[in-house]
């Protein structure tokens, strides 16, 4: 993403800092958009994390897509599969210097990009809806979400024990304590073995690491990452985007952070309530030893609870997410 791209009050590479101001004038375009929507729409530019796509964002258009003849959705590469019964697009933001949360796109920024796209797509008599209209969350409360059961076909016939993600990629910004160390996923997957259980590792092959002898399913796709949660048990790491979308896919997770205000997101951002084991609230590099016991109490807990991973392990259908 060029300089050019990023409005000034975001040197902290957290996310854009709204005035008062635009607070006050982003309203008005939501409340009309709501009250009297165009015949086509045009959402994004999504230039966030991907937990904030996943459990936000997406849930959003799904509900405003509704409301149109046709639905335009722009984000990063391989998110396809979060917009069925949209035409997705792709930017060219670099995620890495994304910022947090809803990202760094201020609303010049994100309105500049997405008439550009407009124009290339020959789109008209189109609503704008994109991430500066949640900028608060009152704004928030403007709008419903729907979520969706994510589910495929298992790519495997013996299920997964547990599938890992490790996190591994170097975002700018203040948050560099995230990434599990690959010693320590080496130990973890070690671990796993000595217990006999059957694990394998999910993520994006440019943000995650995969130790030698585990199955590797790092993906690109949202698709091909979906058909192997959907192969699981149980998938465990930090808490991060991965972990949402396990959640998304009515699987239980065994996640651990360094704070406990981390862990809260994923206790809020859990609509089909699935359940959620905590490692540790204390560390991002937690003991092995630790990880892997609080894996071995979930799955003994999940297979009694489930009559042997026969009955679903989450509610349908989803409950909202409150706009805090």
């Amino acid at each position: 993403m060029s300089d050019s791209s990023v409005e000034p009050r975001s040197s902290s590479l957290v996310g854009y800092e709204y005035s008062t101001k635009e607070k006050l004038r982003l309203f008005f375009p939501s409340l009309r958009q709501k009250l009297l929507p165009k015949r086509n729409l045009l959402a994004g530019p999504f230039g966030g994390e991907f937990g904030w796509e996943l459990m936000q964002w997406q849930g959003f258009v799904r509900t405003r897509r509704r409301c149109y003849n046709e639905t335009h959705v722009l984000t990063y590469p391989g998110r396809d599969y979060l917009y069925e019964e949209c035409r997705v697009h792709y930017h060219k933001i670099d995620l890495k210097t994304a910022g947090y949360g809803y990202g760094l796109l201020g609303p010049a920024a994100a309105h500049a990009m997405a008439t550009t796209k407009a124009r290339e797509i020959g789109l008209t008599n189109y609503d704008l809806f994109s991430p500066p209209l949640l900028c608060t969350r009152h704004h928030r409360a403007l709008w419903n979400q729907e979520f969706r059961l994510f589910r495929e076909a298992p790519i495997t016939e013996e299920p997964y024990d547990v599938l890992l993600h490790f996190r591994a990629m170097r975002k700018e910004g203040p948050d560099q304590t995230k990434n599990y160390s690959p010693e320590l996923a080496d130990a973890l997957v070690r671990l796993c073995h000595e217990r006999g259980l059957r694990v394998g590792c999910i993520g994006h092959p440019a943000y995650s690491y995969c130790p030698e002898f585990c199955h590797d399913h790092r993906s690109t796709e949202l698709r091909h990452t979906v058909a192997a949660i959907s192969s699981a048990r149980l998938i465990s790491g930090e808490n991060s985007g991965p972990m949402h979308l396990a959640n998304l896919c009515g699987k239980p997770t065994v996640i651990w952070a360094q704070d406990q205000w981390r862990i809260d997101y994923s206790l809020r951002w859990n609509p089909f309530r699935v359940p959620i084991y905590v490692a540790t609230n204390a560390t991002s590099q937690p003991d092995p030893a630790l990880v892997c016991q609080t894996i071995g109490h979930a799955l003994q807990e999940l297979r009694v609870s489930s009559e042997g991973f026969t009955r679903p392990l989450f509610t349908a259908p989803a409950q909202p997410i409150a706009p805090y």
